[in-house]
């Protein structure tokens, strides 16, 4: 007796047509995925429960249930046709990067996952975005503003230095491991109701409980950094930062804050278009370095950034904070991302576009 090794399926008997004679009858062989079993080779059952040995050298060869019913159909030989061929209908995912239409159907998706989450989740998840937050925050502080000789001698290296550290890492966690981050949902939950998948009202819900675990998240990591004695390195970044963010006119720190969030909004767009991790991390580099190196306005990163600076001396008040910053750079936020992204794109690909055009939604 012969055996033909199908991969994947075991060792299989075949019979030579001569010891065969009429009875041969071949049977076709359907691909089959074997069922689950431990990494590295563990035990397997057969489908009356009994166990067979993990061994390789088992002299019973496992075949799938399929295997077994039509080898007792064709009296317990199964006869392998070698001119089989495997044919896949459909379409086979080639490119690692989404299309931009695929994009923007998939920021509507998630938009609508993240609205109909209950509060106390939104809550809970903007709460961890709040602290991957500082911890980027404080990644920042300790390596840009501490490059004293690159400073003075290449300023501009010396912020992208500072745009490059601790930000774009921040923001791969908040998307790779699952938090709310109210910047990016801006615009994915106005997307959301731009198609008419979700209510304004849970676009709101979403909104605030997602900017109130913000808060909460960085105001953790304030008074876990404040008392780790690590002030001295990050006081002279945080001092800075502080006068600087509420030195600005409303109208400068307005236009500075659509175009920070239009960049973080840009940066959720492609980890939404790419489909490995390394594709991920490389959307997030880009765009959050730019924004930071630029010096533009992000209202969750100076919930962490300027309240650290009034702690360790700036001279700026919690009323200066708010007034004079965390206000306009939040309305400038949300225009970069109702406005730029999810209303540009729902004219390009989505509700919006095909209302002018006429055109029906295709599946």
């Amino acid at each position: 007796m012969q055996r033909a090794q199908i991969r994947g399926c075991g060792a299989l008997p075949m019979r030579t047509s001569a010891r065969l004679g009429a009875r041969a009858r071949p049977v076709r062989i359907v691909a089959q995925a074997a069922p689950e079993r431990p990494a590295g080779g563990g035990a397997r059952f057969t489908p009356g429960g009994e166990q067979q040995p993990a061994s390789s050298f088992s002299t019973s060869p496992y075949q799938s249930p399929s295997y077994q019913a039509m080898a007792a159909a064709a009296g317990g030989t199964v006869v392998v046709q070698p001119t089989t061929s495997v044919s896949i209908n459909g379409e086979v995912a080639t490119n690692g990067v989404l299309t931009p239409p695929q994009i923007y159907e998939k920021a509507a998706a998630a938009g609508t996952y993240k609205c109909n989450l209950p509060w106390w989740k939104i809550v809970l998840l903007g709460c961890v975005a709040g602290c991957y937050v500082g911890l980027g925050g404080a990644l920042l502080l300790t390596v840009g503003p501490n490059c004293y000789g690159i400073a003075q001698t290449n300023p501009g290296l010396a912020k992208y230095i500072t745009g490059a550290i601790g930000f774009p890492y921040a923001l791969l966690q908040i998307i790779v491991c699952g938090s709310e981050l109210f910047t990016g949902n801006t615009a994915l939950c106005f997307t959301a109701w731009l198609e008419g998948k979700v209510k304004f009202s849970q676009v709101l819900k979403n909104w605030f409980c997602a900017y109130s675990g913000n808060i909460l998240g960085c105001a953790l990591m304030l008074a876990i950094f404040t008392n780790t004695g690590l002030l001295p390195q990050l006081s002279k970044g945080a001092e800075a930062m502080a006068l600087y963010k509420t030195a600005a006119p409303f109208k400068e720190t307005f236009l500075k804050a659509i175009c920070a969030n239009w960049f973080v909004c840009l940066a959720v767009w492609q980890c939404l278009g790419a489909n490995s991790f390394g594709g991920k991390f490389i959307a997030c580099l880009g765009p959050v370095s730019a924004f930071v190196c630029i010096g533009l306005e992000h209202c969750i990163a100076n919930l962490f950034f300027v309240p650290l600076g009034i702690f360790v001396g700036a001279n700026v008040t919690f009323k200066q904070f708010l007034v004079s910053n965390l206000i306009p750079v939040t309305l400038g936020n949300i225009v970069a991302g109702t406005i730029c992204m999810a209303t540009v794109y729902s004219l390009l690909y989505g509700a919006l576009g095909r209302k002018i055009t006429g055109e029906a939604k295709t599946a």
